[in-house]
């Protein structure tokens, strides 16, 4: 239920950068992410970077077709050699969302969270994360959701909406890095990125255990 939750709660924390479906299309502007954490401090931004900031040098794109969606991010400033998920929250039918897609929004556009894939990043703070999504795919991947969520399985089409949070699992503790790369939960003992109805500045993970969310992107 944590977890679920946890997840469900960084939906609300909108960011919209217009990619259309049907096809593949870039997002537009130099800076398509936003942080949900402060890579620098953890000290109320006065480092300079915001909950909200732009990722610099961040790109990606969806496409959507014949009953699927690939969905790739390439990601910017991580910590070098620190372990990596890629989670969507997808809605089905975002023309449904009330002022934009939000975490209640799933119940009336349809739409859940799937695990999209792991990475570790690379000495220079980069990685690529891609997701495929089928129809029917995804649901309660992430568990029974807390009212008033409800999860329904992914459907391909031409108002589909992607939320694509990446979750840092800390450095590398082996013995542990398939969990780490794979579950949500992997290499956890305390999560130090937003919490449920929480906003404001937060630290990235940086000791073994630490865990949290740390960039959004939308795809729309």
């Amino acid at each position: 239920m944590r977890r679920a939750f946890s997840t469900l709660a960084i939906v609300s924390m909108v960011f919209v950068t217009a990619v259309p479906a049907g096809a593949k299309v870039k997002l537009d502007g130099p800076d398509p992410a936003i942080w949900l954490s402060d890579p620098d401090g953890d000290d109320g931004g006065d480092f300079g970077i915001e909950q909200g900031d732009p990722v610099t040098g961040s790109s990606g794109f969806a496409v959507v077709r014949d009953g699927s969606a690939i969905i790739s991010v390439r990601a910017t400033g991580l910590e070098p050699w620190h372990t990596y998920t890629m989670w969507v929250v997808y809605f089905n039918d975002s023309t449904k969302c009330v002022d934009g897609c939000n975490g209640p929004d799933l119940a009336t556009a349809g739409g859940g969270s799937i695990y999209g894939t792991g990475r570790i990043a690379w000495h220079n703070g980069k990685a690529r994360f891609t997701a495929v999504l089928r129809d029917g795919a995804g649901a309660d991947d992430l568990g029974p959701p807390p009212p008033p969520f409800a999860f329904a399985p992914f459907e391909a089409g031409p108002n589909n909406e992607f939320h694509v949070v990446i979750r840092s699992h800390g450095p590398i503790i082996w013995g542990q890095v398939r969990e780490q790369l794979t579950t949500f939960g992997g290499g956890c003992e305390v999560n130090v990125g937003p919490a449920p109805e929480e906003v404001g500045d937060f630290p990235v993970p940086q000791a073994p255990g630490e865990c949290g969310e740390i960039q959004l992107y939308v795809f729309k």
